[in-house]
């Protein structure tokens, strides 16, 4: 699955920018909201799967059920997990219906997001980190931090969609979507150079630097660890 390698890192970052179209696509052909909503249910259960099998892991481990109990667990529980793919399709659907496609598409991008910001989370994770790997994008996170970046990527993601869905009038009418599509990753490298232009032209630091360790303790096999 895509979103599993864009968030794996390194070069993956690339796939920010795509990584959604085929759900956003799979969307696009549900006409009924109840077809909409198993689909976003069915994208809560590969999400979750691809991008945090490790904590399922994590879980059957420290609780002595096993990593398979541990992934079923949190696969059960993946709509409430990631809700924001709840939401997103949802909002996307109606407004889409009632207004067309590109207020569809942006009413869901900020469903999206208002969500992370509103529910409580797990581990508040967002579409956005997986740009950190970049450090000309990241840079866009000085203007709206990594919500910001999740918008702006879900916007890239929804032009490349309808870029997609148009293939059949041509060239000429997937231009706009795709060129929207592009404005994105090239608006955050325009930032990017500038903020990072600016750091490098700034005076030098009064001091030496300051280095510092963070050490988080693992959780898993806790006792093995006491023991040795």
């Amino acid at each position: 699955m895509l979103s599993g390698l864009y968030a794996r890192g390194g070069a993956g970052w690339l796939l920010g920018f795509v990584a959604l179209v085929p759900w956003l696509r799979a969307l696009d052909v549900s006409r009924t909201l109840g077809r909409t909503l198993l689909g976003a249910y069915a994208m809560t259960l590969a999400y979750t799967a691809a991008v945090f099998a490790w904590f399922g892991a994590a879980i059957g481990a420290y609780t002595q059920l096993g990593e398979a109990a541990g992934l079923s667990l949190l696969l059960l529980g993946a709509p409430l997990f990631q809700p924001q793919i709840v939401a997103f399709a949802l909002v996307r659907h109606v407004a889409g219906q009632r207004h067309g496609r590109a207020l569809g598409a942006v009413a869901g991008a900020a469903a999206w997001v208002a969500t992370e910001w509103l529910v409580p989370r797990l581990l508040g994770d967002t579409l956005g980190i997986g740009l950190h790997p970049s450090r000309l994008l990241r840079q866009g996170a000085d203007v709206g931090g990594a919500a910001g970046l999740t918008l702006l990527l879900l916007l890239a993601n929804e032009g490349v969609a309808a870029a997609w869905a148009s293939r059949g009038g041509g060239v000429r009418a997937m231009a706009k979507p795709l060129a929207l599509a592009a404005m994105v990753p090239l608006l955050l490298a325009g930032y990017g150079l500038a903020a990072l232009s600016a750091l490098s032209s700034g005076p030098p630091p009064a001091g030496p630097p300051l280095r510092m360790g963070l050490v988080q303790s693992n959780i898993v096999d806790s006792e093995r660890r006491r023991r040795a």
